[in-house]
This record gives C-alpha cells, structure tokens and sequence, in this order.
C-alpha cells in the first residue's frame, strides 16, 4: 500500500439536497464535550496561549495551552482563559503536560486549579514514559481522575493508536513529522503522510469507538480539513494556519523588505522541537526536530475561523451530507495523479 498524503486526495462531489449551506452542521461530539468547530489551535509556543484560547472557544473549537513555561505561568493562563470566558465548562480550554516527574507536579497544580481537559505533548507517543504517565493519571484500571478528559499524542501507526487506547487516552493526537516547522521526518527519517496515518489510526481503534482522533499536522488550507475527516478524523489540530494572528504570541514586527510578501508586518512562528524553543525554555541544543521561520502578520484568527466554517460547509454539500456523522458515511476519496494536482493547484 502507497503513504498518502492529503494533495494525494481529492474528495468527489455527490449527489445533494442541502438547499443551503448554512444549516449544515459541522459540530463533532469529542466524547466529553462537543465542538461546534472541530479545531484545536496547536499548543506550540508560538499558537496558543490566553488570547488564542479565548478566541478557539468564543468561535466553536478549542485551545491547547502548550507546556514550554513555568508551571506558574501554565497555572496563570488557564486562569485568564477561564476568567475571561466566564464560563463553568471544565473542558473550555486545554492544558499540555510532558512525561516526567515535573509533570506530574504540573497535572496536580493544574487539576487542583480545575483543569480537566489535559494534553500529554510529546513527539513519540508510543513510549512506556507516555503509557507510566497515563496510568499515574488514570490508575490501572482507568478509575482514577475519571473527570479528566485525557488527549494523548502522537503517534501514526496502527498498533500506537491501538495501544494508547488500551493505555486509557479518551482522544488522541495523530500525526509524526506532518506540521511545516516540523524537522522529524527531514532529521530522522521517520513519518507517515498524513492521510495515511490517519486511516492507520482509525484501523487501530477499531474496538475502541469511543476513543477520538484528532489529526495533528499537514493542514495547509481549509480544504485539507474534510479531507481528514475522511481519512477517520473527528478533528484537526492547526498551527501554520493560525501562525501570524493577532492571537498568537509575540510582537508583531515591521518588515525590512516590504516586497517579500508584498505585505508590511510579520511575526515568528517555529516547532517545538526546535533549537530556538529548546533553549529558550533552558534545556540543551540537542535532538532537534523542529524550525523557525516568520510568517506575514495575518490579522484576528477568527476571520480565518470563518473561512475555515464556509469551506467545511461547502466540503459537506459537494457529498450531500447536512451534518459531520452524515458526511463521514458518504464521502468518498480518489487518487490523483501528479497532473490532477496541478490541475487542483496543490
């Protein structure tokens, strides 16, 4: 079987009574909660922190708070997002941990401050560490912090979704090496495209149906959206999309070459992984899998947002589907071949 990714796919139109695109549904049910948009804004130093938070949720989706800060910081953007939210929705705002000692110190903070939808953020999700740090969480048997709603990732292949199901992750995080700061598959050799591993995880969690994917990773435009849904997904995960926002952290910085991007600001946008983010947040120059780069400054996110809805919309109608469930049975998928992706102009 060929990897694909999503400029490999193409979805097909299908015959369609939704007389208006507006009343199509594409709110998704997350297990513990539901999304009237099915995005997470990426929990990456540069994506999301309070304002970005704020606006996921003001706008239908959610917000990962990522974990590269102080355990006081983390502890202080979960307060604003939920103050200013003014909302009793434990699962309104996310928050990142690792899978080291510290972090356990940083769920326990964090969940006595009333965060209960928790995030373990790690590059290779298929790791005894990830599993030691999910069984801390949820005891042997799953009956520990049974409020919690646990995303865990990430991971690509069949038998990682399987066993992070077994391990008790309620939603997890698909995608190895996808995202466009992301250096692993340059570095290191190993990856999947994404659409592939997708349907490699949706095969994993076949006895687990209660168990959610979120497609973390190879979001370009909003047009790669339903094609994840197609692939297995409930929801995508999105950085590049949203870098360079009003929301995201950072200046906003004058550009010195106004004929780059034929635009006059910008702002800075990297991985995780990267050597910048690595020391920045004090640990060594080493095992670098991520990038930075800069980015045009793009304006408030959710105009972005709004885009991403209509294109949904549109995606939905061209299957005949009036809602997410319904276009998950219909859609259908071809391949193109490299002259059908220029066509397409991907």
């Amino acid at each position: 079987m060929t990897n694909i990714s999503f400029n490999d796919v193409n979805l097909k139109e299908q015959y369609s009574e939704q007389c208006h695109r507006s009343d199509i549904d594409i709110s998704v049910n997350m297990g513990k909660f539901s999304l009237l948009l099915p995005i997470f804004s990426a929990n990456m130093p540069q994506i999301t922190e309070t304002s970005m938070a704020v606006c996921m949720y003001k706008n239908g989706g959610r917000g990962i708070i990522h974990r590269f800060c102080s355990i006081y910081d983390n502890i202080k953007m979960f307060k604003e997002v939920m103050d200013k939210l003014k909302t009793d929705d434990p699962y309104a705002v996310g928050v990142s941990i690792g899978v080291q000692k510290d972090d356990q110190d940083r769920f326990i903070q964090l969940y006595r401050e009333g965060a209960r939808l928790f995030c373990i953020d790690v590059a290779h999700g298929h790791h005894i560490l990830v599993k030691n740090m999910m069984r801390w969480i949820k005891g042997e048997n799953g009956n520990f912090h049974k409020d919690v709603c646990l995303i865990v990732g990430n991971v690509a292949t069949t038998e990682g979704a399987r066993d992070l199901a077994e391990w008790g992750a309620d939603i997890e995080k698909i995608g190895i090496g996808g995202g466009s700061v992301c250096a692993t598959r340059k570095n290191t050799g190993v990856g999947t495209p994404q659409f592939t591993a997708i349907q490699n995880a949706k095969k994993g969690l076949e006895k687990y149906p209660n168990v959610k994917i979120i497609a973390d990773g190879g979001i370009k435009n909003a047009g790669d959206i339903p094609k994840a849904f197609a692939a297995g997904a409930d929801a995508v995960m999105v950085g590049a999309v949203l870098a360079g926002t009003t929301e995201t952290p950072g200046r906003v910085y004058p550009c010195p070459d106004t004929d780059l991007w034929n635009r006059q600001y910008y702002k800075i946008y990297g991985g995780s992984a990267s050597g910048e983010n690595k020391v920045s947040n004090g640990k060594e120059h080493k095992f670098v899998e991520g990038v930075m780069k800069t980015v045009p400054f793009k304006g408030k996110a959710k105009y972005i947002l709004s885009e991403i809805i209509d294109g949904l919309k549109s995606s939905y109608s061209y299957s005949g589907a009036s809602n997410s469930e319904e276009f998950k049975r219909k859609v259908k998928f071809e391949i193109m071949s490299s002259e059908g992706k220029e066509e397409s102009k991907l």
